[in-house]
């Protein structure tokens, strides 16, 4: 049976909140850093810490739902659209978190069918929480957040990811200089924020799904659009090349693409 939005939005914003106090207890004890894809892909016992105690919280609770998390080893994508999926970053900005102790998450995307159900991001060091789903709208802990507003590309600042900004695979370079500036967090939630908040006009990148289940689920909620930088839905099945922003950037942003 599908549980109610509101059921498991208390669940993952106790559990979330229950992991950041964690983080904070633990943030000058960082020990086993270790490199995984390469020399700036990091984790660490945070990593660990925190996403064991998220995977156990929701195999209490939901005990027949699938958890894609970042640091298991075996994911298995096979039954994504079938029940309930939790997607789980536990410390998402790893490389900001070893660095300098600021600007990074911990993220939690709920689905259920293959549909976003709802979902939570947690602004570690602001004490920020970033929570909502499709019938109860997002929320920064207690204020709600409004719905987006439509302004063109040359009116903000669009996130993006310096690696792919880097290789302009998608014509990020001209994106940037038709834009009021470029910003880099290297944390994909929090980019997310600030695309919900209206601080940032898009956001564009290349993503794991478990970068990108939790702020799908509340830049939709807003009414941003999303979708791969070719226009097609978003697979959480495998690395998405992504652009969010909302309607009236995504069409500038569109018809620069396809020149």
């Amino acid at each position: 049976m599908k549980p109610t939005e509101k059921d498991v939005l208390n669940d993952i914003t106790t559990w979330i909140l229950s992991a950041n106090k964690y983080v904070h207890e633990h943030l000058n004890s960082i020990n086993d850093i270790r490199s995984k894809s390469g020399e700036y892909d990091l984790v660490t016992s945070i990593d660990d810490a925190v996403e064991q105690m998220l995977d156990k919280n929701i195999s209490d609770k939901y005990p027949e739902s699938l958890i894609i998390g970042e640091e298991k080893k075996e994911k298995d994508y096979s039954q994504i659209n079938n029940g309930l999926v939790f997607f789980v970053d536990p410390i998402d900005g790893t490389l900001n978190l070893v660095k300098k102790h600021d600007c990074f998450a911990i993220m939690i995307g709920v689905y259920y069918d293959g549909e976003p159900l709802c979902a939570g991001i947690m602004d570690v060091m602001n004490n920020e929480l970033y929570w909502g789903g499709m019938e109860t709208g997002v929320y920064c802990n207690d204020t709600k957040l409004n719905p987006a507003v439509d302004l063109p590309l040359r009116e903000g600042l669009v996130g993006v990811s310096w690696r792919q900004f880097l290789k302009n695979a998608f014509e990020e370079i001209r994106i940037a200089k038709n834009s009021a500036g470029i910003r880099v967090m290297g944390s994909a939630g929090l980019e997310f924020v600030e695309v919900i908040t209206g601080k940032h006009i898009a956001y564009l990148a290349s993503l794991n799904p478990w970068d990108i289940a939790a702020g799908n689920v509340l830049v939709q909620a807003l009414g941003y659009r999303i979708s791969s930088v070719n226009g097609n839905s978003i697979n959480l099945a495998k690395v998405n090349h992504i652009m969010v922003a909302n309607p009236q950037t995504y069409r500038d942003i569109r018809k620069i693409q396809a020149y």
